[in-house]
């Protein structure tokens, strides 16, 4: 099978790492780990695994930070991740070959993969505390140190370990109890948003959005724009404004829920003093440019994940309120004042879990299928570029420089149309 493969080695992360400010295509080379390649399909790893064939893989931002170098070299991510790996954890796929212990009607049948490699993935018995929960996008057993009858290699999920593939080629495989069937109604284009619309409704759901009266999502990628989505299906009534670098995202966001869509300058005292106007607070100036604010939002969504977007997130919520990080952090905060000076809740949301809705228990997946059927999620218009795997260069750019390729998901096409 074809597939694009991630390698890095530190040789080449540390020449990437200077080489890529005069050479930029460095960064979706060979030397940067990334390769097209054809290697036999990933194996079974139990009965209880079905192999896949990928219909449609997409483009995460945390799939862009392994291309773009982002996380730091001593990232504690090193510790739930494995190579080689095929990237891609966002997928539509087809059910291909079963396990002997698999039920026999999934054959054949479209599918959307919960791509979490938690306990039961693992076969990990008895499970952690948190998957026992429900709660496995936390496992305790990421890094496979208590290994699980599967016998994986650490990875949070398929797309980021040795074993298992991922949408980034033709094939990959996953356990019996990550399958989601898909009916006809909702189609491709449409049910490869479901993943990263389940990230921002876990982190709505993570938020006490109740007695928030005025809301603001740092970031209006999909993460962002699918916090708006979310806000609104859970019937959020107050103040949604949301703050991107990028014009051309304005009417989807506004299309999609947000009160108003917003730009800042680049200097740090003009962004201050602009956020301070929004919200009737006032700046505050420290030594060698750092700023912070007396007033802010009751609740910020940092979709974004760069060490300047969590560092304003926090800055700009108003004492006691709550800064939810769900953007993939990349890079170290080194100023945690605004944290206990301003007695802020600052929750994380990472991935998918076991949601309580409307006194029911069911997997974000399912409850994203069930809003997009009601007609409260609307994933269409967010899939803006797709491309053969053989572009992965031109597809990785576009995902990467979204301004000159207005692209929000862009995602790979393996159908034969």
């Amino acid at each position: 099978m074809k597939a694009l493969i991630y390698d890095i080695k530190p040789l080449g992360w540390v020449t990437c790492q200077w080489l890529k400010h005069f050479w930029p295509g460095c960064l979706l080379s060979e030397l940067n780990g990334f390769s097209l390649r054809d290697v036999p399909p990933p194996e079974l790893p139990t009965r209880n695994w079905v192999r896949l064939r990928t219909l449609l893989g997409g483009i995460c931002g945390s799939d862009l930070a392994l291309v773009a170098q982002k996380a730091p070299p001593d990232s504690l991510l090193q510790a739930y991740s494995s190579m080689p790996m095929i990237p891609g954890h966002e997928n539509v796929a087809v059910v291909d070959q079963l396990g002997p212990g698999v039920d026999s009607s999934w054959l054949g049948r479209r599918v959307l993969v919960e791509p979490t490699l938690g306990c039961n993935p693992r076969e990990t018995r008895p499970m952690c505390e948190c998957c026992n929960e429900g709660h496995f996008g936390v496992c305790e057993n990421f890094s496979a140190t208590y290994g699980g009858h599967a016998e994986l290699p650490p990875g949070t999920s398929i797309g980021y370990n040795s074993a298992t593939g991922g949408s980034w080629g033709e094939f990959f495989v996953a356990h019996e109890s990550q399958l989601i069937a898909l009916d006809d109604d909702i189609p491709d284009t449409e049910a490869i948003l479901v993943d990263p619309l389940a990230c921002s409704l876990h982190a709505v759901l993570r938020a006490d959005f109740v007695q928030a009266n005025q809301v603001l999502i740092y970031g209006a990628g999909v993460l962002g724009l699918g916090v708006v989505a979310a806000l609104r299906a859970m019937d959020y009534t107050g103040r949604i404004e949301i703050l991107d670098r990028h014009d051309y995202l304005k009417s989807i966001a506004e299309r999609t829920g947000a009160d108003e869509f917003f730009t800042l300058p680049g200097e740090t005292q003009s962004r201050f003093e602009q956020i301070a106007g929004r919200v009737g607070g006032r700046v505050q100036r420290a030594r060698f440019n750092n700023y912070m604010l007396a007033g802010g939002y009751d609740l910020v969504f940092d979709c974004v994940g760069s060490r300047q977007s969590a560092m304003e997130s926090m800055k700009w919520t108003q004492p006691l309120g709550q800064c939810i990080m769900l953007g993939t952090l990349q890079g170290k905060v080194d100023d945690l004042t605004p944290i206990w000076f301003n007695e802020l809740t600052v929750i994380g949301a990472y991935g998918r879990a076991m949601e309580h809705y409307q006194g029911r228990r069911l997997g974000t997946y399912d409850l994203v299928l069930e809003l997009i059927r009601a007609g409260k999620l609307n994933p269409r218009g967010l899939l803006t570029h797709r491309f053969r795997l053989e572009d992965y260069k031109q597809a990785l750019l576009a995902a990467i420089d979204k301004a000159a390729n207005h692209s929000i998901k862009v995602a790979f096409d393996f159908r034969q149309e």
